[in-house]
């Protein structure tokens, strides 16, 4: 087996995987875009290289590893591509609003290039979690936020969400989201007011 460890922060990052894909002669039939990372607070008090950054990895590189690896998918006629979204994706989020702005392309860019290659034997998921036992709240560094104590959508285990990921890639299907509740809470922004999502949501993204 042929590794390969890079920084998806490092705009050469994604070129340089492709590259070493060709050079091993691997031919890639799925591929998964799960790195990410959020930050919390206001975003005028945040560290603007750190938020760029946080485009780069969760935006900028899934796009070209995507472009990169769906042109062979496309000449072979076949391919899966998963691409992490988030619950996150369906409304605004005062207090992490760059992550959440990320997470809302992911899903529309992943939507959209479904229905480009889908006839192509191409299919390409978005996988959209809600919160997760990972260190993705340490990284972000959220200690006290509601998101961890909420008992409508209460923290699901990594194993359960990749689970309904895998399973979604494999039937092609074009958007999951782990979680029954979850489900009902995406379901939900769709017919509230976006004043009042907003609102709901800085409430449980408050840090303390």
């Amino acid at each position: 087996m042929d590794i390969l460890s890079l920084d998806l922060a490092d705009p050469k990052s994604p070129k340089k995987i492709f590259d070493f894909a060709k050079k091993t002669k691997a031919v890639v039939e799925v591929l998964v875009n799960n790195a990410g990372f959020g930050t919390n607070g206001k975003f005028d008090r945040m560290d603007l290289k750190e938020e760029l950054q946080m485009v780069q990895v969760n935006v900028a590189s899934l796009v070209e590893l995507t472009h990169l690896f769906l042109q062979g998918m496309v000449e072979r006629k076949n391919g899966k591509i998963l691409n992490v979204a988030s619950i996150a994706g369906f409304q605004p989020g005062p207090n992490m609003a760059n992550y959440y702005a990320t997470k809302a392309y992911v899903l529309s860019f992943s939507e959209a290039v479904y229905e480009d290659v889908k006839k192509d034997g191409v299919t390409v998921t978005a996988l959209c979690p809600g919160p997760t036992k990972t260190e993705f709240f340490e990284r972000a560094e959220i200690t006290k936020s509601k998101l961890l104590d909420n008992p409508m959508a209460p923290i699901m285990e990594a194993k359960e969400v990749a689970e309904i990921g895998y399973d979604a890639l494999k039937k092609g299907k074009s958007v999951v989201i782990a979680g029954a509740l979850n489900k009902i809470l995406a379901q939900s922004v769709r017919i509230t007011p976006r004043f009042v999502t907003r609102k709901i949501t800085k409430f449980f993204n408050q840090n303390g």
